[in-house]
């Protein structure tokens, strides 16, 4: 097998992949390099990232024909669906559509030990799922940039695994 520049479908999956890996580094520089911790909608929003970067990079092998690429470039939409759907769920949790995860958002139990208080002082928790993080001081959170970002790329995936004629016959 050999790649030529014009191999439409290795550079669709090689695009869905670099997006993935660019959105997980995106959100590990908001993390370690500017301090925003991430709460824990926020890291259920990384594993499909995570899924599909692996994936994707290992659908890129030269060992791999342009078919079972195709084949999985479809389980990546399929990835690429579920973050967004994540992302939706947190920015509805952000605006208050629906209530969040209890041990995220608040609420939970009112019947806790003084015990199990003291002890809870003393440990960092993560941020809360119901308030959004900023970034650039604009109008969208981060969890409302996942949103675009997992959308897009997910209709882009769809789009380049339904064109038959990108897809090389191996």
């Amino acid at each position: 097998m050999t790649l030529t520049n014009n191999d439409r479908g290795w550079q669709a999956s090689a695009l869905v992949t670099v997006a993935a890996v660019a959105a997980l580094a995106a959100a590990f520089t908001a993390e370690y390099g500017f301090g925003l911790l991430p709460c824990t909608v926020c890291f259920w929003q990384r594993v499909p990232y995570a899924m599909t970067a692996l994936l994707g990079a290992l659908s890129l092998m030269p060992a791999v024909g342009s078919r079972e690429r195709r084949v999985v470039l479809f389980h990546l939409v399929g990835l690429l669906a579920i973050d967004a759907g994540l992302a939706f769920y947190h920015v509805g949790v952000e605006i208050h559509w629906w209530p969040g995860p209890t041990y995220c958002s608040g609420g939970g139990s009112s019947g806790i030990s003084l015990d199990a208080l003291a002890s809870a002082l003393g440990k960092s928790g993560s941020p809360s799922c119901d308030q959004p993080t900023y970034l650039f001081g604009g109008p969208i959170s981060m969890a409302g940039y996942n949103l675009i970002l997992a959308s897009l790329l997910t209709a882009f995936a769809l789009f380049a695994a339904l064109q038959k004629s990108w897809w090389r016959r191996d």
